[in-house]
């Protein structure tokens, strides 16, 4: 009498650990996704705040912002010491304003439902979230 392992034994083994190990891989990645997605979210609103201060003591919006640099008014009063940048290198964060308004917009992983008015946020990449001024 023989021990051991047949062929197919071998191979259903093989099979099932293959399916557990694909279905592992993709909820991490998806879980990735997802936590940037919320640091996303979560950097618009903090530039939000840091946006609304500026109107609270200058009576409009900057003009521009710039990933990597701070929000300061002309006094230099700094309301935010670095604008976040995107989680993702090829992606950047759009903000437009015409000093009584603003609009800053990222593109979600995803959720793909969403809008920006045809900006870009990256080379080829839509922005799908926006988040604008509460007036």
């Amino acid at each position: 009498m023989k021990r051991g392992f047949t062929l197919i034994e071998i191979l259903v083994t093989i099979s099932i650990i293959a399916l557990l190990t694909m279905i592992g891989v993709t909820n991490f990645r998806v879980a990735n996704q997802r936590a940037r997605d919320g640091r996303r979210q979560g950097d618009l609103e903090q530039i939000k705040a840091a946006l609304e201060l500026y109107r609270t003591d200058e009576a409009e919006y900057p003009a521009d912002i710039t990933a990597g640099q701070t929000i300061e008014s002309p006094t230099g009063t700094i309301y935010m010491n670095q604008v976040p940048t995107d989680p993702l290198s090829t992606q950047t964060y759009y903000y437009s304003s015409d000093g009584e308004t603003y609009t800053l917009c990222a593109a979600l992983e995803l959720d793909l439902s969403g809008a920006c008015g045809g900006a870009s946020c990256g080379t080829g990449t839509p922005c799908n979230y926006q988040v604008t001024s509460p007036l």
